[in-house]
């Protein structure tokens, strides 16, 4: 086979992936979370989070049941006191905490616009996450001030956490271009314990999606083949308040005091997302503000804001 034959072979081959009907059943991502992308000179707390994200859905279906969705992520959090040059213990007003993880979720959307989501987590906190390495590549590939401090971080342990939210729409206005849906959030084990309650609303140019095709819920992939890919674009707004029963990025091991700097948390913390969320034949994007209240219990923290950067592919 000649070049120009096989240069055809190809193009056909490519082009019928392109263009055929539309199942996308999977889809692969990423979710990047860094203050930087709100502020140049913010570099604080809840300071970098990197989550890579595989989806793929179940055929099993239902009279009651829409969609049901297998999720596994590969994730990594980065927390550090009101800068990460803080070599002196005693003006750290956080500790430096590191947690890589993984986690598999499964997600079942049921037509009366309900949701309910179990995920099963483990990782690692402490040294062994490898953040402080990763802060100090990534502050000299870019430039930045060196990281110090990283040596009074929270101490190694392993995370094991069981997280389950429930979802449910509450209703939308009479041109369905604003919807209301209300949701809880519990996490249990070693690393978060916490539950919170809030509601998270969509404010569309045109009708809105059910929450089972949605973007917002990276639930707009199907089994069934169609010409007509949904297509959103839409602002949302996410309110919560949570309890805080323990935080092991901010007190140490629930087993062991081998940290050399833990606060306690705050038991009330409140957070409020603004964002923007739209989705085309093949990739789903957002970018969103997070501002956070306190969530140390000392006279020194602050609250603070973070932006996050989502981009998923859609495939078979």
């Amino acid at each position: 086979m000649n070049f120009k034959k096989t240069f055809f072979f190809f193009f056909c081959l490519f082009s019928g992936f392109i263009f055929s009907q539309n199942q996308h059943s999977k889809s692969f991502g990423f979710i990047s979370d860094n203050d930087v992308y709100v502020s140049a000179t913010q570099d604080q707390y809840y300071s970098n989070g990197l989550t890579l994200h595989y989806q793929f859905l179940s055929k099993t279906t239902s009279e009651k049941l829409a969609k049901k969705m297998y999720t596994v992520q590969l994730g990594h959090y980065l927390y550090t006191p009101y800068s990460g040059n803080v070599p002196n213990i005693a003006n750290q007003d956080r500790p430096f905490a590191g947690y890589l993880f993984t986690d598999f979720g499964i997600t079942k959307f049921y037509k009366n616009e309900s949701a309910f989501k179990i995920t099963y987590q483990l990782g690692i906190l402490g040294p062994s996450s490898q953040a402080e390495s990763l802060q100090k590549w990534y502050h000299k590939m870019v430039g930045m001030y060196t990281p110090a401090g990283w040596a009074y971080q929270i101490q190694d342990q392993l995370g094991a956490n069981i997280n389950l939210t429930y979802l449910k729409n509450v209703g939308y206005t009479s041109n369905k271009q604003l919807d209301f849906n209300a949701f809880a959030d519990a996490k249990v084990g070693s690393i978060f314990n916490e539950l919170t309650l809030g509601f998270v609303s969509r404010i569309g140019f045109k009708s809105l999606n059910p929450i089972f095709n949605s973007v917002l819920f990276n639930s707009n992939i199907g089994n069934e083949k169609t010409d007509n890919a949904i297509k959103e674009v839409y602002f949302f707004v996410k309110p919560q308040l949570s309890y805080v029963a323990y935080n092991a990025t901010i007190q140490g091991s629930l087993f062991n005091d081998n940290s050399p700097l833990t606060f306690d948390s705050k038991p009330i913390k409140a957070s409020v997302q603004l964002g923007l969320k739209w989705a085309s034949k093949r990739f789903n994007y957002g970018y969103a503000i997070t501002y956070l209240s306190k969530a140390v219990a000392n006279n020194r923290v602050t609250g603070h804001k973070y932006g996050t950067i989502t981009m998923i592919y859609k495939f078979r």
